[in-house]
C-alpha cells in the first residue's frame, strides 16, 4: 500500500477513536443531564408543596385574623391566597407520573378543598352568626383538625418526594459511575489496542523499510560495489529501485573514471613509445620488402623476409590499437543507412575469409536512418567480425543480420553471429578489459575500443556466448528522429 494511503487510513483510524470518544463523552453528559433534570424535577414539587403549606398558613391566619377582627381587608386576601393555592395545585399537578405520587396528591388536593370550604364556611358562619363565641369555637376546631390534616398531608408528600429524590440522586450516582467505570476503561483499551496495532502497521510499512534502506545505503557508502539494496512494496520499493539505479550509475562512472585514469596514465608512455617504435618498424618492413625483391635470394631468405614483413605488420596493427585506445577521438557523426555501410565493408571481409567458413547475411530493408560516425562503427564491425573469423571452426558459419524495433522505443540492431568455439565463463566479465585477451595474438584492446567508439555512437555492444557452441556480439542503435 502507498505511504499516502498508510497515513490516510492511520488518520482515519485516529479519527474514529476521537469520535467515538466524543460520542461516548456526549452520551455521558446527557445521561448526566437527564439525572439533573429529573433530581430539579423533584425540587420543583417540594418547592412547590412548601408554596402551598405556607400559602395554606396564611390563607388560615387571614381567615382566624377576620373572625378575630384584626384586620378588615383580611377576607380580600383570603380570596387572593386561595387563588395562589389553586394555581400553585395547577402547576404541580403535570409533575407527577407513576401512580402512587398522583394518588397522593389527590389526597394533598381533596383536603385543600375540604380547607378552603371550611374556610369559607367559617367566614360566611362570621357574616351571619351573631355570636361570635360559636364562630371561634369553629376557627380552633378548623385550626386544629382542618389545617392539622392539610399540613399533615403535605409534610407527608414533601418526605415522600425528598426520600424519592434521595434515592433517585443515589440510583443515577450508582448507575453514572457503574457505566464509567465499565465504559471509558473499555474504551481506552480498545483504543490503545488500535493506535498500537495501526503503529504496528504503519512501523512495519514506513519506519522499518526505511530504517533498513539506510542501514544499507550506509554500509553501501563503504563499499557500493557490494551493494544490495533490499526489495520492498510501494513507494519505498520505487526510492530503493532508484538508490539501486543510481549506485548502478555510481558504479559505472566510478569505472569509466578509473578506466580514463588509466587510459591516461598510460596514453602518454605508449604514445612515447609507439612513436619511437613506428618509424625503426617502418624502416625494417622496407629493407625487407626490398630484399625480397632481390633476385639472388634463396627460398629461404624469401621466407624470412616475408615472416618480418608480417611480424612488422602485426606489430604495427598493435601500434595502432594503442594509439587509436590512448588518443581522445571526437565522432563525425552523420545520417546513415547501416545495410549500405555493411554492403560497403563485405566485400573486402569476403576475400580475406577463409574458405572453410561460409558469410550469411539477414538484413532488414526497413531499417530507419541511424545518427553515427561510419569509420568508427565501420571498425567496430571489421573488429567484431575479424573476432567471430578467429573463433570459428572449420565449416562454420557466421551469420550477420540486422533488425528494426518500433517499440517501445525505436531501434536499429546488428548482430553478429558466430558457431565457434565461444568464450570461457571466466573470461565473459573481463571482454571489454583493457588488455585482456584470451587469444596468443591478440593485444586486448580490439572490444575495449569497440565499445568506446559504440557508446560515443549513442549504442550499446553486448556480447554474449556459450563455451563451444558460439557467441553472439548485438549492437544497439537509436533510430534517428525524422
Amino acid at each position: 500500500m502507498k505511504i499516502s494511503w498508510r497515513i490516510k487510513v492511520a488518520t482515519l483510524f485516529l479519527f474514529l477513536i476521537v469520535t467515538i470518544l466524543g460520542f461516548e463523552m456526549v452520551w455521558i453528559t446527557t445521561f448526566s443531564l437527564k439525572n439533573i433534570q429529573q433530581i430539579r424535577l423533584y425540587s420543583e414539587k417540594i418547592h412547590i408543596l412548601n408554596d402551598i403549606k405556607l400559602l395554606g398558613y396564611k390563607l388560615l391566619k387571614e381567615t382566624a385574623d377576620y373572625v378575630d377582627g384584626q384586620q378588615p381587608y383580611d377576607k380580600a386576601d383570603f380570596f387572593r391566597f386561595s387563588r395562589q393555592i389553586e394555581q400553585k395545585l395547577t402547576d404541580l399537578a403535570p409533575l407527577f407520573s407513576d401512580r402512587e405520587e398522583k394518588s397522593t396528591f389527590l389526597i394533598v388536593k381533596n383536603q385543600w378543598t375540604d380547607l378552603q370550604k371550611s374556610s369559607l364556611a367559617l367566614i360566611k358562619c362570621l357574616d351571619e352568626e351573631k355570636n361570635r363565641e360559636i364562630v371561634k369555637a369553629k376557627k380552633e376546631e378548623l385550626e386544629k383538625i382542618g389545617y392539622s390534616q392539610f399540613d399533615k398531608s403535605i409534610e407527608d408528600f414533601q418526605n415522600k418526594a425528598y426520600i424519592k429524590a434521595i434515592e433517585t440522586i443515589e440510583n443515577k450516582e450508582k448507575e453514572l459511575v457503574q457505566f464509567i467505570r465499565t465504559l471509558l476503561p473499555l474504551s481506552f483499551f480498545f483504543s490503545a489496542i488500535t493506535l498500537w496495532l495501526v503503529y504496528r502497521w504503519q512501523n512495519r510499512g514506513i519506519t522499518q523499510p526505511l530504517q533498513r534502506l539506510i542501514e544499507t545505503i550506509e554500509k553501501a557508502m563503504a563499499d557500493p560495489q557490494k551493494i544490495l539494496l533490499p526489495s520492498f512494496p510501494g513507494e519505498i520499493g520505487k526510492l530503493s529501485e532508484a538508490f539501486a539505479h543510481l549506485f548502478e550509475k555510481i558504479d559505472s562512472f566510478q569505472a569509466k573514471l578509473i578506466e580514463s585514469e588509466k587510459a591516461a596514465s598510460i596514453g602518454a608512455t605508449v604514445a612515447a613509445v609507439a612513436h619511437g617504435i613506428k618509424n625503426p618498424l617502418s624502416s625494417i618492413r622496407a629493407l625487407a620488402e626490398v630484399s625480397l625483391l632481390q633476385e639472388n635470394q634463396d627460398e629461404s631468405s624469401k621466407a624470412t623476409f616475408k615472416e618480418i614483413i608480417k611480424e612488422t605488420d602485426t606489430l604495427n596493427k598493435r601500434i595502432n590499437h594503442l594509439l587509436s585506445y590512448t588518443k581522445p577521438s571526437v565522432p563525425n557523426r552523420c545520417l546513415t543507412r547501416l545495410n549500405e555501410l555493411l554492403n560497403t565493408l563485405l566485400p573486402s571481409i569476403a576475400r580475406t575469409l577463409p574458405k572453410d567458413i561460409s558469410l550469411n547475411l539477414s538484413l532488414d530493408p526497413s531499417l530507419p536512418l541511424i545518427m553515427i560516425d561510419p569509420a568508427q562503427i565501420e571498425q567496430v564491425i571489421i573488429e567484431l567480425i575479424s573476432n567471430a573469423i578467429n573463433a570459428s571452426t572449420k565449416g562454420g558459419a557466421i551469420t550477420i543480420s540486422t533488425f528494426y524495433y518500433p517499440t517501445p522505443v525505436e531501434k536499429v540492431v546488428l548482430e553478429i553471429i558466430d558457431q565457434g568455439k565461444g568464450i570461457p565463463p571466466y573470461a565473459q566479465d573481463k571482454l571489454f578489459q583493457p588488455f585482456f585477451t584470451t587469444s596468443a595474438q591478440g593485444s586486448g584492446l580490439g572490444l575495449a575500443i569497440a565499445k568506446r567508439y559504440t557508446e560515443q555512437n549513442d549504442g550499446m555492444l553486448t556480447i554474449k556466448s556459450v563455451e563451444a557452441k558460439g557467441t553472439t556480439a548485438r549492437i544497439e542503435f537509436r533510430a534517428a528522429k525524422s
